[in-house]
């Protein structure tokens, strides 16, 4: 299975309703908020949104800003993978 397909089995591509709602609050979209500020910094914005909907007693923010936060660590994750091979072969060649 290629890596598009892999992605899109869990995090599915936002609706353009979901993308109206990310341009409206984020500025930008998921991977765009993750490129310019970071994973970290986009985990904490997004943790703030989703404290605003769940004061707010929003289901439909709660779960959309969760499945936000899951799309992004998700994105972490795989970046995480993907170098940890890397970083082994350079400390392999190294010594």
């Amino acid at each position: 299975m290629s890596k598009i397909d892999r992605h899109s089995d869990f995090t599915p591509s936002p609706s353009p309703h979901e993308q109206r709602i990310l341009m409206r609050v984020l500025g930008c979209g998921v991977e765009e908020l993750v490129t310019r500020f970071g994973a970290e910094n986009a985990i904490k914005r997004v943790e703030t949104e989703l404290r605003r909907a769940k004061r707010a007693r929003s289901r439909k923010l709660h779960a959309f800003w969760s499945d936000v936060l899951v799309r992004i660590e998700t994105q972490k994750h795989e970046q995480r993978k993907s170098e940890a091979p890397t970083k082994c072969v350079a400390r392999n060649h190294a010594g």
